[in-house]
């Protein structure tokens, strides 16, 4: 494990325990915790991701970077391939003879650019491919048991949330009934 994945694992942490220790509101089993504390943690983990993630934007820029060398290197061949041309026409004697060097030199290039798009766009798969993999790392490492655990915290509230209507629903049935209201059963206290 990385120092990133030991800050973010402790960031998670802090996190977790913001909500945990966070006050309820009145009536109701809700938590009130502090943005300004929870947004400070989001951006500290935001900042903390693992470089590959970071990197993202770099590839892009190399990717384009890469692509216009393979250009310009193209137009420089085409361009002396081009002079060459023009020299040889001139000189009548060896028309010919040159006509097929240009050809050459043309090819020369176009396979050469050709070569050199195709190892460019291998490369960057090859980088986007393997962020892909760290992509999906990170979710399965931090973002899939971080969604599970709101999930069943969720859950829990909800159920607690039911829990309190029907208890509210028996005590309106009793006094529309004319019964006296039971008391209420004793809260259990939050996990």
């Amino acid at each position: 494990m990385n120092d990133d994945s030991i800050k973010i694992m402790s960031l998670l942490d802090e996190l977790e325990e913001l909500i945990k220790s966070s006050g309820k509101m009145p009536f109701s089993e809700k938590g009130i915790i502090d943005l300004d504390v929870a947004e400070k943690i989001i951006e500290d983990m935001r900042l903390n991701l693992p470089r590959d993630i970071q990197q993202a934007k770099w590839l892009g820029q190399e990717k384009d970077r890469i692509i216009n060398d393979a250009k310009r290197e193209y137009n420089r061949m085409i361009n002396e391939a081009k002079d060459q041309v023009e020299y040889l026409v001139n000189n009548n004697s060896i028309y010919k003879d040159a006509q097929k060097r240009a050809d050459a030199i043309i090819k020369e290039a176009e396979n050469h650019a050709n070569y050199m798009k195709y190892r460019s766009y291998e490369y960057i798969d090859q980088l986007l491919y393997d962020m892909q993999n760290d992509i999906a790392n990170v979710g399965n490492t931090y973002i899939q048991p971080m969604t599970e655990y709101f999930a069943e915290m969720l859950s829990n509230i909800n159920s607690r949330v039911n829990q309190n209507r029907q208890e509210m629903k028996t005590l309106a049935e009793r006094v529309q009934l004319g019964e006296p209201p039971a008391e209420p059963a004793a809260e259990t206290p939050a996990e």
